[in-house]
């Protein structure tokens, strides 16, 4: 039957839907972040193995990409923006792939971690197909990966307006390439909840394109 196929994909949707209404009350707590620690419990309660559900739920992973790019629509709606900002767009890129390539590989360095744990952390801010592939390229651990991506959405998502309004960061431009660059598509969500278009605008363009660079230069420097 074809339910037994795609009985992953049933119980995430509906586990979000729940989560959904029940982050109304919470405020704070987003429906991802519920819906994966009820997926957790549920597989551990029925001692159901990971790689059982994952089989069944894995469309929504091929559904990334294409969510990826679909986010790129309101910049039809803003490219007089992007004329116009030109050189705070590649100064805010270029630190945001330093800073987060960098700051992984010398604090793992510090800390004295295995080579290869490293390089699973290195794609950290990108969004998961690119960190996935870039983590498997230098020879990382994908899984871990894509686990640490989730995290760093997850923070970016629940925190990220708190913190530059703590920085008294004002400009729309600069919170959508901070967001964008640090903390993918999930981090931009948080901008897409908020309805700001121009927040909305340069989070997508930093998270595509600072997600292709960093996996170049991952390549290049880390292969």
């Amino acid at each position: 039957m074809i339910f037994f196929q795609i009985w992953g994909l049933i119980l995430t949707l509906v586990l979000f839907l729940i989560s959904k209404k029940i982050s109304k009350y919470t405020k704070k707590l987003p429906p991802i972040l519920l819906s994966g620690i009820f997926i957790i419990i549920f597989l551990k309660y029925f001692n159901i193995p990971f790689e059982e559900y994952n089989k069944s739920a894995n469309i929504l992973t091929m559904l990334l990409g294409p969510a990826t790019i679909a986010l790129g629509y309101p910049l039809y709606n803003n490219l007089h923006f992007l004329s116009k900002n030109k050189r705070a767009i590649y100064i805010g890129f270029i630190i945001a792939i330093i800073s987060a390539i960098l700051s992984v590989y010398l604090l793992g360095l510090i800390l004295d971690l295995d080579k290869e744990i490293i390089m699973s952390l290195l794609p950290k801010s990108i969004t998961t197909p690119l960190a996935v592939e870039t983590s498997h390229k230098i020879h990382g651990i994908p899984q871990i990966t894509a686990c640490i991506v989730f995290l760093t959405g997850l923070f970016g998502a629940i925190f990220s307006h708190d913190i530059l309004k703590f920085f008294k960061i004002k400009s729309d431009i600069a919170k959508g390439i901070a967001i964008g660059a640090s903390s993918h598509v999930m981090g931009t969500s948080s901008c897409i909840e908020k309805r700001k278009q121009i927040q909305i605008t340069f989070s997508t363009i930093a998270l595509i394109i600072v997600g292709i660079l960093t996996y170049f230069f991952c390549i290049l420097f880390f292969n």
